[in-house]
């Protein structure tokens, strides 16, 4: 586990998942997640998309197996050769929200009480059923 130093609004933490994003409801890019915080992600793979392009993004937990999954809403903020920055403009459903906070909190090692804070203090938290 790697715990990134930055000044960033939320702790990034360092998972290795399978992440697709999906445009039009077809699956459009594949890859392995670089990072997570509670606002977005870093994913890499082979394929871009344009900044500025919105998409769905699935966080497979079980590597894609049927179970749990972390969905939202996203917008592509950045692209560099073999990695998308992804903002999460929105969790979708209650679940999603529940297992990405656990998610950064269990990967999250000694910084777990500021990251149990930053999730407590930032009212922009919130799923949508």
């Amino acid at each position: 586990m790697i715990i990134e130093v930055n000044h960033r609004e939320f702790t990034r933490v360092s998972v290795a998942i399978h992440v697709e994003l999906r445009m039009g409801g077809n699956v459009v890019i594949q890859g392995e997640l670089v990072n997570v915080s509670f606002n977005g992600l870093l994913l890499r793979c082979e394929a871009t998309l344009p900044e500025h392009t919105p998409c769905l993004v699935f966080l497979h937990l079980d590597g894609g197996q049927g179970g749990p999954t972390i969905e939202a809403h996203g917008l592509v903020t950045r692209t560099e050769p073999h990695q998308l920055a992804i903002q999460f403009t929105e969790l979708i459903g209650n679940e999603s929200t529940q297992h990405l906070r656990n998610l950064v909190l269990y990967n999250s090692g000694i910084q777990a009480n500021r990251v149990e804070a930053e999730f407590e203090s930032h009212i922009g938290l919130h799923a949508k059923s």
